[in-house]
C-alpha cells in the first residue's frame, strides 16, 4: 500500500518508517524484510544479493519512492546535505547490530549513508531507539542519452530506492566489526603470495602460488612483475590486457611474467612490500621491470628502494604518488560509494568478488572505526606515509607514468554520481580519473624524480576511468614500447 509524499515536509508516517519530503511530490511505500513487495519493487541483482548474504548484512526494510517530480530547483546536489534532504527516520537495528543504508537513484547509482542522528559508536548500547538518514532530493533522469547496457545491483530504474541493512556487530568467522575487520576479512578472503600470469590464466584466479621452483626460474633473467591496487586482486586488475598483449610480454621477458597478489586495504605498500621480501628464497637474486596499477604504484616504489632486488623500470598506471582526497578519513564514504558504483558500471570488474572487500570496510566505517585501514590512509595527500614516501631520494630505476582525466559521457550514471553541473563533487575542478588526480600520477611538486617525463596522458575524450585503462589500445602500446625497460 502506498502513501502521498507532503512536500512540505510534514513527515508521513509508512508502517515503521517516518518521512520528510521538502518540494517532492510523489508516493512512497515500504517493504519489510522478506515480504514479497521488497523483492518485486527493488529487483537486486543476484550479485547484491550473493555480496550481502556472505557480508552477513541483511534487509531490515526498503522504501521505495515513485511517480515524484519537484516542485521546486533542489537547494542540494547529487550529495546528502541540502536543506530539502530527503531525510528517513527508520527503527534503530536493535541490540548488538550496526545499520546502514544503501541508497539507488532512478537511475541505478549507488551511495553509502550512516545515520545523521547519533554516533555510529553509540549503536550497540542504543538499540532500543530509532535512526534519522539524509538522502539528496534531486530527481535525476531514469535513463539518459548513454546507455550503459549493464543492469545496475539494484535495478530500480526510474524510482528512488532506500534500502536499510543491519549487520551482526560480532561476525561468527571474523570476529567484532571495528578497528581491523578489514584486515581480518582480508586475512580469510585474499592472498600474499607470487603467483604466474601466464596467457592462458592470467585473468582467473589460480590457487597455484610460488614453489622454491618458481623462485628461481624468475631469477633466471630480468622478469615482470604485476602489482595491483586497492580493493583488487592480480586477476582483477589486469585481466582486460588484451591475450596478444600478454603473449608479447610474455615473449619479451622469456615467459617470466609474474604477480604479487597483497592484502591492499589493511596493510600499508611498506608492509606489503616486507612481506615480498619475505616470500624471496635465500639465493634468489632478481631484476624486475614492474607495471602497477593505482596504490601498487606506491608498492613499486616501496620495492624499487630494496637492496635485495633489481628493479630496471616501473610503468605506474593511475599512481596516487601524490594521494587522493578520497582517502581522507571525511571522503571514505564517497570512496566507498564511486568503487561500489565503478563495480555495477564498468563490467570489466568482477561484482561478486570486490563487493565483498567494500562491504567489509562498509562495516567498518559504520561503527567509526578506520583503525587497521593503512592501505588507503597511505593514500592521504596530506597523511605521514605520502610525506615521507615523496621526501626520499627518487627510485633507482626509469619511471613511465599513465594516467587519465575522466569525463562521464552526458546522461551516464557514473556522470550523475560524481558531479554537480560542471564540478566534481569530491575534487572540484581537478582533472581525475573519478579515484586519482591525473596529475598526481606523474608529478608531486618537490619530490625527487617527479615529474616523469616518459608518460602517457589520456584526455577526458578517451572515455577511461580508473579501472579501464588495459582495454586501451594506446595504454596496450605503450606498454609494449617502454618494456622490458632500458
Amino acid at each position: 500500500m502506498s502513501e502521498q509524499l507532503n512536500p512540505e515536509g510534514t513527515p508521513v508516517v509508512v508502517g515503521p518508517v517516518a518521512i520528510r519530503t521538502f518540494g517532492l511530490t510523489g508516493e512512497v511505500e515500504v517493504h519489510l524484510a522478506g515480504s514479497s513487495g521488497m523483492r518485486g519493487e527493488e529487483q537486486a541483482t543476484p550479485d547484491l544479493l550473493e555480496s550481502l548474504a556472505r557480508a552477513g548484512m541483511a534487509e531490515q526494510l526498503s522504501v521505495v519512492v515513485s511517480h515524484h517530480s519537484e516542485l521546486t530547483p533542489s537547494a542540494g546536489t547529487r550529495a546528502a546535505g541540502g536543506a530539502d534532504d530527503i531525510v528517513l527516520e527508520v527503527p534503530a537495528p536493535g541490540e548488538d547490530n550496526g545499520q546502514v543504508l544503501l541508497y539507488a537513484a532512478e537511475d541505478g547509482s549507488l551511495s553509502w549513508h550512516l545515520p545523521d542522528d547519533i554516533a555510529p559508536t553509540d549503536v550497540p548500547t542504543r538499540g532500543g531507539e530509532r535512526r534519522s538518514y539524509r538522502i539528496p532530493r534531486t530527481v535525476v533522469p531514469a535513463v539518459g542519452p548513454v546507455d550503459t547496457g549493464h543492469r545496475g545491483l539494484l535495478g530500480a530504474v526510474g524510482t528512488k530506492v532506500l534500502k536499510v541493512l543491519v549487520f551482526p556487530l560480532v561476525d561468527p568467522l571474523l570476529g567484532r566489526v571495528g578497528d581491523f575487520f578489514a584486515s581480518r576479512w582480508e586475512d580469510r578472503h585474499r592472498l600474499n603470495r607470487v603467483r604466474w600470469m601466464g596467457p592462458d590464466d592470467y585473468s582467473r584466479p589460480t590457487p597455484v602460488s610460488f614453489g622454491p621452483g618458481d623462485w628461481s626460474r624468475l631469477g633466471e633473467g630480468r622478469a615482470l612483475l604485476l602489482v595491483h591496487g586497492t580493493f583488487s586482486t592480480a586477476h582483477g586488475a589486469f585481466g582486460s590486457l588484451p591475450p596478444e598483449a600478454m603473449t608479447a610480454l610474455h615473449a619479451a621477458y622469456g615467459g617470466r611474467v609474474a604477480a604479487f597478489d597483497h592484502h591492499s586495504v589493511s596493510a600499508s605498500p611498506a608492509e606489503n612490500v616486507a612481506l615480498f621480501s619475505s616470500l624471496v628464497p635465500t639465493g634468489v637474486q632478481l631484476e624486475l621491470d614492474l607495471v602497477t596499477h593505482s596504490r601498487g604504484g606506491l608498492v613499486g616504489r616501496e620495492l624499487a628502494a630494496l637492496e635485495t632486488v633489481r628493479v630496471h623500470g616501473i610503468v605506474q598506471v593511475a599512481a596516487p604518488n601524490g594521494g587522493t582526497v578520497l582517502a581522507d578519513r571525511e571522503h571514505l564514504s564517497d570512496l566507498l560509494g564511486r568503487l561500489t558504483n565503478i563495480v555495477q558500471f564498468i563490467p570489466d570488474n568482477g561484482v561478486t568478488d570486490t563487493l565483498g572487500l567494500i562491504l567489509a570496510v562498509v562495516k567498518q566505517v559504520a561503527v567509526s572505526a578506520v583503525g587497521g585501514l593503512d592501505g588507503i590512509t597511505c593514500m592521504e595527500p596530506r597523511g605521514t606515509y605520502l610525506e615521507s614516501l615523496n621526501a626520499r631520494p627518487a627510485v633507482p630505476a626509469a619511471l613511465f607514468a599513465i594516467a587519465a582525466d575522466y569525463e562521464p559521457p552526458s546522461g551516464s550514471p557514473l556522470g550523475r554520481i560524481v558531479r554537480d553541473g560542471a564540478t566534481d563533487l569530491v575534487f572540484r575542478t581537478d582533472d581525475n580519473d573519478l579515484v586519482v588526480p591525473t596529475t598526481g600520477c606523474f608529478d608531486v611538486p618537490g619530490a625527487p624524480g617527479f615529474p616523469v617525463g616518459s608518460r602517457l596522458v589520456l584526455d577526458s575524450g578517451r572515455g577511461i576511468e580508473h579501472c579501464s585503462f588495459f582495454r586501451d589500445e594506446e595504454v596496450v602500446e605503450h606498454l609494449l614500447r617502454w618494456l622490458p625497460s632500458p
